[in-house]
């Protein structure tokens, strides 16, 4: 497993985590008690860390730590630059431990780019994930120039190009590849990430309540995510705004929790829309309506989903939305953006609601029935549930693990002997 930004072992909503590190942490967990041997690399943040630490991911799997560059929280410019250190840093460690793989799985863009480079010197397949596409990001954030490094997108259409397997969240997300980069459709395997049931469960919501040790209101509105501009929490706030307006009685005891966002970890573009997110706050006089609770710990994650009345996800563009699965695993209905996987994973009317992304009085009018009956939660918490169980990661990970399989056997056909 490459993942260069982002290391499987960090808490999301914190800078450079999110779904991404909970999806490569939790496959390689699962792969592992398949009996899959599974490395993965990730770029040292810290030189007290070790850089083969301990961890209780199960057997068969280690995360290795590869110093490339300064030892610290970095931006995504910095890391691109040392990209190159990257690679001769596996290769050393490889070389040390005379280490060969029969896959190479890279996660996002950058991580890509150094499969490419580990297979020239030894090769191997490449199976790539792109968890967000850099083309998509840009129509969604609106113009204005590129929302990531100018790189990206030249580098995401070369993966494309070479990779041996390409993996889609949806059927959405491989008919963007396909649209906007001219992937080969024949090698793009959609297989969703999963979520983890023996953790995201129902649970009685006083028992939440309690573990949580707090009770930010009676009838709790949340939205988990990282401080972008994508995320859409704009939106969400302007919908409060509207309610409030319309009908202030319909939002008494009621308060939009916001976790993510870790200002300790956060670079400049984090705490710039940290800040424009509460100067819109205080403009549309939302006051202690919104409370923001940082950054959450993984562990604690299914007792805010199972406190809430329901969960918000209003983004501008999702490859998939693991936030929605983790909510509706835990039974909270999911009010989402008609957008990327959101479209195919939450089932309007039935798990939840979709609504048009950008769009605050469409948004509106969604949130405010909910808070007014709030019996229409348990049904499409129910339905939600239900749905969830086909996203188990144990049957994700044979899915991944069945493609390895093929792989293998193609790229070793031209070798059998007759």
């Amino acid at each position: 497993m490459i993942s260069v930004h982002t290391c499987p072992l960090a808490a999301p909503g914190g800078k450079q985590t999110g779904g991404m590190n909970v999806y490569v942490r939790e496959l390689m967990r699962q792969l592992g008690r398949r009996g899959v041997l599974v490395d993965a690399y990730t770029r040292s943040e810290s030189a007290a860390i070790p850089h083969v630490p301990d961890t209780d991911l199960g057997p068969n799997v280690r995360v290795i730590h590869v110093v490339a560059g300064e030892e610290s929280p970095v931006s995504k410019e910095s890391i691109w630059r040392e990209r190159e250190a990257f690679v001769q840093g596996v290769l050393e460690h490889m070389a040390r431990e005379d280490l060969t793989y029969d896959v190479y799985h890279a996660h996002y863009w950058m991580s890509g780019w150094v499969a490419e480079q580990l297979a020239a010197i030894h090769p191997a397949p490449i199976v790539q994930m792109f968890h967000t596409l850099g083309a998509l990001k840009d129509l969604a954030v609106g113009g204005g120039g590129p929302s990531d490094l100018p790189e990206r997108q030249p580098v995401e259409a070369e993966i494309m190009r070479r990779a041996d397997a390409l993996v889609a969240a949806t059927t959405i997300d491989r008919e963007h590849m396909v649209a906007y980069y001219g992937a080969d459709p024949e090698r793009i395997h959609v297989i969703p990430p999963g979520v983890d049931l023996e953790v995201f469960h129902p649970l009685p919501r006083e028992v939440a309540f309690a573990a949580l040790g707090e009770d930010p209101c009676q009838r709790m509105i949340l939205f988990v995510g990282r401080m972008d501009p994508v995320k859409g929490l704009d939106t969400l706030l302007r919908a409060l705004a509207t309610i409030l307006d319309r009908d202030p009685a319909v939002l008494e005891d009621a308060c939009l929790v916001i976790a993510g966002g870790d200002k300790v970890e956060d670079q400049p573009r984090m705490d710039a829309e940290m800040a424009r997110i509460d100067a819109l706050r205080r403009d549309l006089g939302l006051g202690e309506l919104v409370r923001f609770v940082g950054s959450l710990p993984q562990d604690t994650l299914p007792y805010w989903y199972n406190a809430a009345e329901f969960v918000v996800v209003p983004s501008r563009y999702e490859s998939f939305g693991l936030v929605a699965l983790e909510a509706m695993a835990c039974g909270a209905p999911v009010i989402a953006s008609d957008v990327g996987g959101l479209s195919t994973l939450v089932r309007d009317g039935r798990t939840g609601f979709l609504v048009p992304d950008n769009d605050p009085q469409a948004l509106a009018d969604k949130l405010a029935p909910l808070l007014a009956l709030p019996e229409i939660r348990d049904t499409l918490g129910e339905h939600g549930v239900a749905t969830a169980e086909a996203y188990g990661w144990p049957v994700i990970a044979e899915r991944v693990e069945q493609l390895y399989e093929r792989l293998l056997r193609n790229w070793f056909a031209p070798c059998a002997l007759p």
